[in-house]
């Protein structure tokens, strides 16, 4: 590749950064503004920096139906939730996928991988009519659940693709020794898998931690996340433009950071065994 390709595709991806970047530097100067400067069209840059609207938001009393601190911890218990589950049930179903040889093993993953493509949108009836049969509307479970529900395709995907690569020879060795099924998965091959674990923690709680149709239909106050407070701040008498941008800021910083730090394993699970 020229220098002038090069150069060329590195500007666009430095515009296409600057364009990404633009809602988010909106989104934190809004935030950081008193509000009545932030309420102001066109915005004004010129302002004296207040963290009024975190103190506000973190503190629960930011005008929510429930403490937003509230909702927060919910978002951390329901998050945590679906991505333990997602692991538990992925690992299991990924390494009976790649080391137990039967007919129809590749038709099975192939249609486990096009579930994905599934729109969640038309499970919300069904799942609301379910969960309020066994009771469980506004509780952690009715949100866990398919939500890891929802995660499994591509969990399984990502964790075969990577028992696949795992030598043959190690796990059989340990099989002529005399090692059970699961004492190979537990002692062997977990070890292995932690880069794709990683990576499918993090693909996990993100979509769990932002996730806003299934926790606005299937909750009320107890069960209630972050996302879905969020648009509390926008009421029938205007709209909360500091808390709002403040919320939307401390539900963003997390995942950001989470990503940011971990990025490297999210690149090593999706690529390992890639190349051979």
């Amino acid at each position: 590749m020229s220098t002038v390709s090069r150069l060329a595709g590195r500007t666009v991806l430095w515009i296409w950064l600057l364009v990404g970047l633009l809602p988010v530097v909106f989104m934190v100067s809004t935030s950081l503004r008193p509000e009545e400067i932030a309420k102001r069209l066109p915005p004004e840059w010129s302002f004296t920096p207040t963290l009024e609207h975190y103190g506000a938001v973190l503190a629960g009393a930011a005008g929510t139906s429930v403490g937003y601190d509230r909702l927060l911890l919910n978002s951390v218990v329901v998050t945590a939730g679906a991505t333990l589950l997602t692991i538990a049930l992925a690992v299991p179903a990924a390494y009976a996928l790649s080391m137990r040889h039967f007919r129809a093993r590749g038709a099975l993953s192939s249609w486990i991988l096009s579930t994905y493509l599934f729109p969640p949108i038309v499970a919300v009836i069904p799942v609301f009519i379910a969960a309020g049969y066994l009771g469980l509307i506004d509780t952690y479970a009715v949100l866990i659940v398919p939500y890891a529900a929802f995660n499994l395709p591509i969990a399984v995907w990502i964790l075969r693709s990577s028992i696949v690569a795992i030598p043959v020879e190690i796990t059989e060795a340990a099989m002529v020794d005399g090692a059970s099924t699961w004492t190979v998965l537990r002692r062997i091959v977990w070890p292995l898998l932690v880069p794709a674990v990683a990576t499918v923690s993090i693909l996990s709680a993100i979509l769990a931690w932002n996730e806003f149709l299934f926790a606005l239909s299937l909750t009320r106050a107890g069960a209630k996340t972050g996302p879905v407070g969020i648009q509390e701040f926008t009421g029938m008498f205007g709209t909360q433009w500091g808390n709002l941008t403040a919320a939307a800021t401390v539900i963003t910083a997390p995942i950001l950071v989470l990503t940011l730090i971990m990025r490297r394993r999210i690149v090593a699970g999706l690529t390992f065994g890639a190349v051979k």
